[in-house]
């Protein structure tokens, strides 16, 4: 510290800057700012949508048909759509042109590994009307995904002492992006004198799936408790 005329520099300094004002930064708020908040916001709303887009469930749709080659029972016309959705346990299906039973057998709904002929019961119901019989069931648990190719309706005796599909199959569907897909598509018909009846039937059959799959779309899909529903 250096001495002029016995007073420091350092303290005449300190009497100089009591004198002056101290400067105040005040905050500033701009443009970049408005965009900083927008981006971090519409950023935790998407992260947020997308995690909900990934928890919710959505069905697998399944058209369903008579094949000559594996159904043994019940009108070829007859047709119909699935919607399955697996971690819902949730089954809704619509079908055209099923003959209504009597008491004694129920329509049976499944699904089924080809290769091993494995089944398992997704619930039975009743056709009460025609043309379109519309069944809505709701399992009590999650329906295992373990590698099913084929939805299947069948008659089944009532009461059924067999937790096996009965014998007459009515209608048959594969999910969508199996193997077993392919090998239900219908084969090409023979040019006979039958031709253009079997061609009327084909196309009567096309009609209904589409028809179907209009009433599948525009039917709401539903949300709700896990509580055992049949129809």
């Amino acid at each position: 510290m250096r001495w002029v005329d016995g007073e420091s520099i350092a303290s005449e300094t300190g009497e100089r800057s009591k004198g002056r004002a101290v400067p105040v930064i005040e905050p500033t708020f701009t443009v970049w700012h408005l965009l900083a908040i927008g981006i971090t916001l519409a950023t935790v709303i998407w992260l947020w949508v997308a995690e909900r887009i990934q928890a919710e469930a959505f069905p697998v749709r399944v058209i369903l048909s008579h094949v000559p080659t594996v159904s043994t029972w019940g009108p070829p016309q007859a047709t119909g759509v699935a919607l399955i959705t697996f971690s819902e346990g949730d089954v809704r299906a619509d079908f055209v042109d099923l003959p209504i039973l009597d008491g004694k057998d129920r329509y049976a709904l499944w699904l089924m590994r080809s290769k091993t002929g494995e089944a398992y019961l997704l619930g039975k119901f009743d056709a009460k009307q025609l043309p379109v019989t519309h069944v809505d069931l709701l399992l009590p648990e999650p329906i295992p995904d373990s590698g099913w190719d084929t939805v299947l309706v069948t008659v089944e005796p009532e009461p059924d002492p067999d937790s096996a599909p009965d014998a007459r199959r009515v209608l048959i569907g594969a999910l969508p992006g199996t193997p077993v897909e392919l090998d239900l598509l219908p084969p090409a018909l023979p040019q006979t004198g039958k031709g253009r009846t079997a061609e009327n039937l084909w196309g009567l059959i096309l009609v209904n799936a589409g028809w179907l799959a209009a009433l599948g779309l525009g039917r709401p899909w539903r949300r709700r408790p896990a509580v055992g529903s049949e129809t």
